[in-house]
């Protein structure tokens, strides 16, 4: 009876190690795919587990359709395509959203002319949330880099 015990003791499988703790909160909340004629898309992506919800912006021939609805999807970032936007936001968030001379009441130092409608861009951890200025001409470099690898992963050109 001991040998069976220590025989079912042996075969049976070790334990699981103790999951590691999840990564922190981090999600990004953005426009996408900027255009004179359509409204802007909009992408919502958690950082933690690459999930996203995606509004497209919709085709230039029927964007003034007054009963639109645009394409809206789902999914999950692929490992590689996550983690140099995890960078960016890490720089983001630690640099700030807002360029220094605006910060220090200097006003923006660029003037940025679009078509385009407002950019959006929010970033929210568990300990804070962070939105880049309403004055594109404000926003930092790093607030910058992020809304532009956003822009290539999700826009309107993105993929095609």
């Amino acid at each position: 009876m001991l040998a069976l015990a220590a025989f079912l003791l042996a075969a049976s499988p070790a334990p699981p190690a103790s999951p590691a703790p999840p990564e922190p909160t981090a999600w990004i909340v953005t426009t996408v795919g900027h255009s004179e004629w359509c409204p802007a898309g909009n992408v919502r992506l958690d950082l933690r587990t690459g999930r996203y919800a995606l509004v497209a912006t919709a085709a230039r021939r029927v964007c003034n359709d007054p009963g639109l609805e645009r394409p809206s999807s789902a999914g999950v970032l692929e490992p590689e395509r996550l983690e140099p936007v995890r960078a960016a936001f890490a720089r983001a968030s630690s640099e700030g959203l807002e360029h220094a001379a605006c910060r220090e009441g200097r006003g923006p130092e660029r003037i940025v002319v679009s078509n385009g409608g407002p950019r959006v861009l929010v970033l929210t951890t568990g300990a804070k949330t962070q939105a880049a200025p309403e004055d594109p001409g404000c926003w930092s470099e790093s607030a910058e880099g992020l809304h532009q690898a956003l822009d290539a992963l999700f826009g309107a050109n993105a993929g095609r």
